[in-house]
């Protein structure tokens, strides 16, 4: 394998490892205790915007990972990505995930490479599986997120990111 696909397979690989210690956790992922935020004042999100908007941040942070040379750098764009979902207005069954997962966005800021081994939130696990069912139809979740990672067993997970890796699309 070249030296540049392995470094552009290495945050798939954390973040699969990330699920897989979350599925394998007990008591599943983070709090998810935290007061809802209020929503903001536009329309409720359908599955397929949310995604597109988790999918863009999670994105966003595994290039930051790459290119990024400061934990700054990546504060950065992690700040960036819980300022994008402060401002949206998630599908109802997601509100108190949404607010829990910005927490988590925002705990990590004074260690942004945390996020690498810190589970994160996971939603309730029927509108996790729903998500994870829409994922495959929003152009932005080229690469599995923890929707769908969530609930593999390990070697579903192992399985999934050893095609991820070997593949430059997905």
């Amino acid at each position: 394998m070249r030296p540049n696909r392995i470094l552009l397979s290495f945050p798939l690989f954390v973040l699969v490892i990330a699920a897989v210690f979350t599925a394998t956790a007990c008591g599943g992922g983070g709090s998810t205790k935290a007061t809802p935020t209020a929503p903001t004042s536009g329309p409720t999100l359908t599955d397929e915007q949310y995604l597109k908007a988790i999918c863009t941040g999670t994105q966003a942070f595994s290039d930051a990972l790459i290119s990024k040379t400061t934990a700054d750098g990546i504060a950065q764009v992690i700040k960036q990505f819980s300022s994008n979902l402060k401002t949206i207005n998630p599908p109802g069954d997601l509100r108190t995930f949404h607010a829990a997962f910005i927490k988590y966005l925002d705990d990590s800021l004074t260690d942004p490479t945390s996020l690498l081994t810190k589970s994160p939130p996971e939603p309730p696990d029927s509108a996790r599986q729903r998500l994870a069912s829409k994922e495959s139809s929003v152009p932005e979740c080229k690469k599995p997120t923890f929707f769908d990672s969530a609930a593999a067993t390990p070697t579903v997970a192992a399985t999934a990111a050893a095609t991820a890796a070997a593949s430059p699309t997905k």
